[in-house]
């Protein structure tokens, strides 16, 4: 399981020191902190360990040392940051920074895998800080740490080690939250009940007596085993009425599919739909809501990858399930290890097109012409990586500006000679007919590759043999030939009265995948991941659906431009 601890910037503190420094050193220190954020680590752990000897006694050595822990563990050298952590708690024990080395030194304890050192770090913080930020950081970071990693047992052991009164009814909340967790009602009663009654004015009292009161709700809850999903979209608060059109239309293939499904079924599943607003407070709010109701299974959402990741966050310490339909970016499956990303990534999608070249139309020599703008270089980037890889060879590598192509660059075929096709990833689809007219001036007539962009450009007809050598991929194609699709769009429209477009297909193949996903399982949050990260994979109508190791959908169609018409090749599904 990866997860990263929530660590303050120091970069936010560092003005405070300036008065104070030297100049000559001042410049090292600033030069290092650059350095370390351009992941230059060697160099700045020289300059870092500069300041620590020149100006042993200055309050700048202290956050110096913090950096050095931080450069040791992004080199993987866990136990020199150990080493220099705990000398660091040795030698300032009232330093400003102590609590930036116990959640550094909590980091290193969580990916070395012992948790219960990690939490010790985080409960020193809640025992000692007068800082309330921090106190929420490790509080927050406890609580994910104990429901993830920890058992009853062990929080009954870290009980009996502390005093501190903050500290024990603390480790009472998350003993009945693992007991809750376990479905283990009655003892998580007891446990609150004590907490109560010892700690009266504990910090953690009124969070206790809320979750007493929501206990026999639980149970009769868990008892029913009533099964919900959470749509968490944004309904309101968008400045676009594309992109709000775009989320209604997603909720109605979900609510399309969960009605289907439940149609003549006595366990049925029920749908709480939440307006996130495009606001990061109403998403706040809405984990609240729902992260201690056990019949909220999962959440489908958000659409945006901007609202992706700011869910992402805010749902980092519960075990709540997110997927998706819509989100493209990269890494957002890195932020939180609950998150299920239906709609391939730009890493997925590159790799899809080289895997396909190189295996399936087994060509091994390639040239790659991209736009400096945008994802394009991204995609190039990715296609490179991975045809390399594979064993192919990129032949040659041109780019351009997208606003000035024409003058921005020259392809010269002669250069070309031995290049089977040109991968070419639009950053924007309006530059298609200016690529196909100056290939087709430079007498270039080989077979093309791009991205979905493609799929939207216009001009094919310009140069209409070229253009029936473009296969792009995209993460919808709609077969409206397919007899199966032909009934869904009948039914949808006679439903609602909008078409079954890429939109409302986007929101039906995903809770489809959903509710294949819930049969024939426990329907508890953990089965559910299990069952997701199993491989499993699901026919949809604008895609597939199943997920690699990394909770990204590894499927993706690849299409072709033929004779004015797009034509469905494959549903091709990427391998490592």
């Amino acid at each position: 399981m990866k997860f990263n601890l929530k660590l303050l910037l120091l970069t936010l503190v560092f003005s405070s020191f300036y008065f104070s420094f030297p100049q000559n050193d001042n410049a090292d220190f600033d030069k290092g902190v650059k350095l370390y954020k351009e992941k230059k680590y060697y160099e700045a752990l020289a300059l870092f360990e500069s300041v620590i000897k020149k100006y042993p006694e200055n309050s700048r050595t202290a956050v110096a040392i913090i950096f050095k822990g931080k450069i040791f563990l992004a080199l993987k050298k866990n136990n020199d940051a150990i080493a220099t952590s705990i000398d660091f708690l040795n030698k300032y024990p009232l330093s400003n920074y102590v609590e930036e080395a116990r959640l550094l030194l909590a980091k290193i304890y969580l990916d070395e895998k012992d948790y219960l050192k990690s939490i010790d770090q985080l409960l020193c913080i809640i025992q000692d800080s007068d800082s309330l930020i921090y106190i929420d950081i490790a509080v927050s970071s406890a609580g994910y740490l104990a429901l993830q990693y920890l058992t009853v047992s062990d929080m009954k052991s870290l009980y009996k080690t502390y005093k501190n009164e903050n500290v024990k009814s603390f480790l009472l909340l998350l003993t009945s939250e693992i007991q809750i967790d376990k479905k283990d009602f009655e003892d998580a009663h007891l446990t609150l009940e004590e907490l109560v009654k010892l700690y009266p004015s504990s910090n953690f009292k009124n969070e206790a007596e809320s979750l007493k009161t929501k206990i026999s709700q639980w149970e009769m809850i868990s008892e029913s085993n009533v099964t919900n999903i959470c749509v968490m979209l944004p309904l309101s608060g968008l400045t676009s009425n594309e992109s709000l059109t775009d989320s209604k239309e997603i909720l109605e293939g979900i609510k399309f599919a969960l009605d289907e499904f439940n149609r003549g079924r006595d366990d049925k599943i029920g749908l709480i739909i939440k307006d996130t607003e495009n606001d990061r407070n109403k998403i706040i709010s809405i984990k609240n809501e729902i992260v201690n109701d056990p019949s909220v299974k999962l959440v489908i959402g958000p659409v945006f990858s901007s609202e992706v990741e700011i869910a992402l966050e805010e749902f980092k310490p519960t075990n709540l399930l997110l997927i998706s339909p819509t989100a493209t970016d990269n890494d957002l499956t890195l932020i939180n290890e609950n998150f299920f990303q239906a709609n391939p990534n730009f890493i997925i999608r590159a790799k899809a097109m080289a895997q396909h070249i190189f295996y399936v139309e087994n060509k091994r020599n390639m040239a790659v012409l991209n736009s400096i703008d945008g994802y394009s270089p991204l995609l190039a980037a990715e296609f490179i990586k991975e045809f390399e890889r594979l064993g192919g060879k990129i032949i040659k590598k041109y780019t351009y500006k997208s606003e000035n192509f024409s003058s921005g660059i020259r392809i010269d075929s002669t250069e070309l000679v031995t290049a089977e096709g040109i991968y070419i990833p639009l950053a924007d689809r309006t530059d298609a007919p200016l690529i196909l007219s100056q290939l087709v001036q430079n007498n270039i007539n080989l077979s093309l590759y791009g991205n979905q962009d493609w799929f939207l450009a216009k001009g094919f007809e310009t140069s209409p043999e070229l253009s029936n050598k473009m296969v792009f991929e995209s993460d919808y194609f709609i077969d409206y030939n397919n007899s199966d699709y032909q009934i869904l769009s009948n039914n949808f429209l006679g439903r609602t009265k909008i078409d079954a477009n890429r939109n409302v297909l986007y929101g039906y193949d995903t809770a489809k995948y959903i509710l294949t996903i819930l049969r024939n399982i426990s329907r508890n949050r953990k089965n559910i991941k299990t069952k997701m990260e199993s491989g499993i994979t699901v026919n949809g109508f604008h895609n597939n659906i199943s997920f690699n190791s990394d909770h990204v959908n590894v499927f993706i169609n690849i299409v072709r431009y033929n004779e004015g018409y797009f034509e469905l090749l494959d549903k091709f599904k990427v391998s490592k």
